[in-house]
């Protein structure tokens, strides 16, 4: 893949806002949303998952942001047997990698959109999520966008701005499945306001 720009954070630009306000987070780690339904309570790591993930499935390869220094990468022998074998199709995830000695390699790009908050978080963690897939035999890609996803997505713990959580729900809500994240795990909880007032006797 040829190395592009990093394309800018998803909270760049604000939202339109759609009949939904946000009201903010909850212990660094959910997003409380008001609708005209009621009230949506949204895990923001599976949230973002589900963003990344379709977002890489319709462009169906992820662009490369070259490294300006590489990092240099220990993993198990099996591992890193497996992630040799796969070097081609990691560098269509956006993934460079080049071995460097019996159990090392070179890490020298990252799929774009996530190069520069992967870059304050590390790269082992993702990397050895997919090797551990990789273990189990030739996944197809799609199985690989998916643990790139989850391991780069927002974490819980992490607090975010307003405006970011505005904009990643409006991302969240704009994808074709919303309501599970690739592995299959809820969203959102949602509550009526007719059950909120059930639940206050009125």
């Amino acid at each position: 893949p040829r190395p592009t720009t990093p394309s800018a954070p998803l909270w760049d630009q604000p939202p339109p806002q759609r009949g939904w306000r946000v009201l903010g987070q909850l212990r660094r780690a959910y997003i409380v949303v008001e609708t005209e339904e009621g009230l949506e309570i949204v895990d923001q790591h599976v949230a973002h998952e589900r963003v990344l993930f379709e977002k890489w499935q319709d462009e169906g390869e992820v662009a490369t942001q070259e490294l300006l220094v590489p990092v240099q990468l220990e993993v198990p022998f099996d591992r890193a047997e497996a992630l040799r074998r796969a070097l081609p199709r990691l560098a269509r995830l956006g993934v460079l990698l080049e071995p460097f000695g019996e159990g090392g390699f070179l890490l020298r790009g990252w799929p774009a959109p996530l190069a520069g908050r992967q870059a304050s978080l590390g790269f082992q963690t993702p990397l050895l999520a997919v090797a551990e897939l990789l273990l189990s035999g030739e996944p197809p890609l799609v199985e690989l966008w998916r643990e790139i996803a989850c391991a780069a997505a927002i974490r819980a713990g992490e607090e975010l701005s307003l405006r970011e959580q505005e904009a990643l729900i409006e991302q969240w809500k704009a994808t074709r499945e919303p309501a599970r994240c690739p592995h299959g795990r809820p969203v959102a909880l949602r509550l009526g306001w007719e059950e909120l007032a059930k639940k206050f006797g009125r």
